[in-house]
């Protein structure tokens, strides 16, 4: 035997009424969180508009630097000369 709603209301309208979670705090980005320390800290305005393009040439930077730090030379190598005209 199945039991019936007394008001007639199916159990997916029951759902589709009750109120929504508030959403979650975004956990903050360190690129972000980086951009905007240093924005501070050298005084610089930025355009909320320009963060997500500086954010991400702040990731290619990285991953550039971490390229280069990982290439391993050997200990006999010496500077190139440095050429003036």
């Amino acid at each position: 035997m199945t039991r019936k709603s007394i008001t007639g209301e199916s159990r997916t309208a029951r759902r589709a009424r009750t109120p929504a979670r508030a959403p979650r705090a975004k956990k903050p980005d360190a690129m972000e969180t980086l951009v905007a320390a240093n924005a501070q800290a050298l005084a610089l305005p930025i355009d909320p508009a320009w963060r997500p393009a500086i954010t991400l040439n702040l990731q290619v930077l990285f991953k550039h630097a971490k390229i280069v730090d990982e290439f391993s030379l050997p200990d006999d190598i010496d500077p190139a000369p440095v050429f003036r005209a």
